[in-house]
């Protein structure tokens, strides 16, 4: 059972999946613009002007915080791709830890308890990192920064591979979890900067794309690597795709300098927001419900369901490509409507969880656990979405990866509390209602909180 508890937490990194998505362009339609300059009527004539045609003109540090779109263009799709590619590195950086465990454990004579810091320590590093590195690179050219944290999880993967003592280990699993928080705070919300206004909800699609697809592959693909060459041979190889990724890095991201100087206040001043805080509700509810049930998804289908340890590696890789496919649907529906794709995601999550706490049958556990990929792969990029709607995107975020990283440790490790005292069956049963509690507020406060709001469209500029 420890197992699956780490096994968890290095999937809660990510958010799956993690966490990591991007801003989604504006649902209002800005009114006409005004021919020739406004009437020489006053102070007040200039400001109704200019709340009239500049939609960032809201809130009183929006429209500074908000960034200048640095390029477009088919330039601007490969600036993306690289981030992906970065995105999908570091997500492969974490799981081949996961795929390589029990050898550490065997190479450094470590039980499975302090094996597991090196899964579980990254991630809640990461809860804290996201809003103090965000504010100490408040002035850093993205660029800049994104090439730094590419960098360095490339570093920490070749000190994992070359650690001589678990000590150094640690140190390693650390410094990469301090990526992490930076990374999902920072690199996700580029997006709106490299692509025009309208294609900002697939681009980030494409990044947290990324995420889908090193959850898929990277314990497999460690597995394989470890067995044949040794399980410091998989770090290695996950250094040099890092390298890769920031060789190309180099050559397509252009200049996003940042918006002006972020302060504590631009992001826990936000807490004051009832906006924001409904989005924080919800990202505490569906990670700590989806992660108090997943964390023990290999030992009920193994214990319950009856299917065996091979076909259980199956199912778990048809669920990463689940999550792919709601990633995707999320970004197609998002622009639409944000609380119907959050609410719907929520409810289709919360049902599969009951129907699996309910029905042991293995057809309909192969049916709920597809569609609970589903569910959970859209979860991430709404909420997401949602907290830079209206708000400074990268102090909303970093307030989304460090309530999101809590709430799914906490998760894990309640529900490990949970199954010990009173079973899985009852584990999945009562881990559901998080979700049914989402859903509601996504259907009442959601709604009401998503009207009339929008993203500030960044004005273009050339690198």
């Amino acid at each position: 059972m420890p197992e699956q508890l780490y096994l968890s937490a290095a999937l809660a990194v990510y958010g799956e999946t993690f966490l990591t998505r991007g801003p989604s362009v504006s649902q209002q339609k800005p009114e006409p613009l005004q021919v020739g300059p406004p009437a020489r009527d006053g102070n007040q004539t200039v400001i109704q002007h200019a709340r009239s045609t500049l939609p960032a003109c809201h809130g009183s540090h929006e429209a500074a915080a908000q960034p200048v779109a640095a390029g477009h263009g088919r330039g601007g799709w490969i600036a993306v791709s690289s981030v992906a590619a970065a995105s999908f590195a570091l997500v492969l950086s974490q799981f081949v830890m996961v795929a390589v465990l029990p050898d550490v454990m065997e190479q450094f004579d470590v039980s499975a308890g302090r094996a597991g810091l090196a899964l579980v320590l990254p991630g809640l590093l990461a809860a804290v990192a996201a809003p103090v590195l965000t504010l100490a690179f408040g002035q850093l050219d993205r660029r800049v920064a994104l090439w730094g944290l590419t960098a360095i999880i490339a570093v920490s993967d070749v000190i994992a591979a070359l650690a001589p003592n678990f000590g150094t280990l640690m140190v390693a699993r650390l410094v990469l979890g301090g990526a992490i928080g930076a990374f999902w705070t920072m690199g996700v919300g580029v997006g709106r900067r490299l692509v025009a206004p309208t294609q900002v909800t697939r681009a980030t699609s494409l990044v947290m794309a990324g995420i889908s697809a090193g959850t898929v592959v990277s314990l497999p693909l460690g597995n394989i690597v470890a067995q044949y060459w040794g399980w410091r041979s998989a770090l290695a190889a996950a250094s040099v795709l890092s390298v890769s990724v920031l060789l190309v890095q180099l050559r397509t991201l252009p200049r996003m300098p940042a918006a002006g100087t972020l302060h504590a206040g631009d992001v826990f001043g936000l807490l004051h927001r009832p906006k924001v805080r409904v989005g924080l509700l919800l990202s505490a509810l569906l990670f700590f419900g989806h992660f108090g049930a997943y964390t023990f998804v290999s030992s009920f289908l193994t214990d319950q369901a009856r299917f065996s340890a091979t076909t259980v590696g199956g199912l778990l890789l048809l669920y990463g490509v689940a999550g792919f496919v709601g990633n995707f649907a999320a970004g197609a529906t998002l622009d639409r409507s944000l609380p119907a794709t959050l609410g719907t995601a929520a409810a289709v999550l919360a049902a599969s969880v009951l129907v699996l706490g309910q029905w042991h049958s293995q057809h309909a556990a192969v049916v709920a656990l597809f569609l609970w990929g589903i569910g959970y792969g859209a979860i991430p990029i709404s909420l997401q979405t949602y907290m830079m709607r209206g708000t400074t995107a990268e102090g909303g975020l970093a307030l989304f990866v460090t309530v999101s990283q809590l709430s799914l440790a906490t998760g894990s490790f309640v529900g490990g509390l949970f199954v010990d005292r009173f079973g899985l069956r009852a584990d999945y049963t009562v881990f559901a209602l998080p979700a049914v509690v989402a859903v509601l507020i996504a259907a009442t406060r959601l709604r009401r909180h998503t009207q009339g709001s929008a993203v500030s469209r960044p004005d273009v500029q050339s690198a």
